[in-house]
């Protein structure tokens, strides 16, 4: 195994603590807000910058909340941090169970070519894939107004959700 990809699987072990204790903690709708007095909170537009508040040795994060926009009801997480032994920030996506993982998931950049990435993990909270964030794709969300995740649902069809990259700069930029 090359250096570079085990550093690259170290920091993915390193944000499933933060995944998991996210989606054990709370339900969808209240990952990412604060809890206790453990994180401070930037609002930057679309996207929350959490930092430990505690003295704890976390990195800080970024998170969004997506919603579906026919019920305002929260349908996906999406977390970007910087794992200390990862070579690149890493893009998590928390999702509720209820899709066909075969087909992985895709990241587009303002309706550009999709990125193919597999879930890595479904348990009883819900689903989560790790999207390591190669400096080009930075770049990508960096310039991009929207990004949108494409799944397929339980009866094979098709779904896109939009992810808004309103205050994506200034936040990426905060914890990178």
């Amino acid at each position: 195994m090359s250096k570079r990809l085990v550093s690259g699987l170290i920091g993915l072990l390193c944000l499933l603590p933060l995944a998991s204790t996210a989606l054990a903690q709370s339900s969808l709708a209240g990952q990412g807000q604060g809890q206790g007095g453990n994180f401070e909170s930037e609002q930057y537009q679309s996207w929350e910058v959490r930092c430990p508040s505690d003295g704890q040795n976390a990195p800080c994060s970024m998170t969004q909340l997506v919603t579906n926009p026919d019920d305002d009801q929260p349908v996906m997480r999406v977390i970007i941090a910087q794992p200390p032994q990862a070579d690149n920030p890493i893009m998590t996506f928390l999702l509720p169970l209820g899709v066909r993982l075969a087909p992985g998931l895709q990241l587009s950049v303002d309706s550009g070519e999709g990125m193919p990435f597999p879930y890595q993990v479904c348990d009883q909270p819900g689903c989560r894939a790790d999207l390591p964030l190669e400096p080009s794709l930075l770049q990508q969300l960096r310039g991009g107004s929207n990004a949108s995740l494409s799944l397929i649902g339980p009866r094979g069809n098709r779904r896109d959700l939009n992810i808004s990259l309103m205050g994506f700069t200034a936040a990426s930029q905060r914890i990178l």
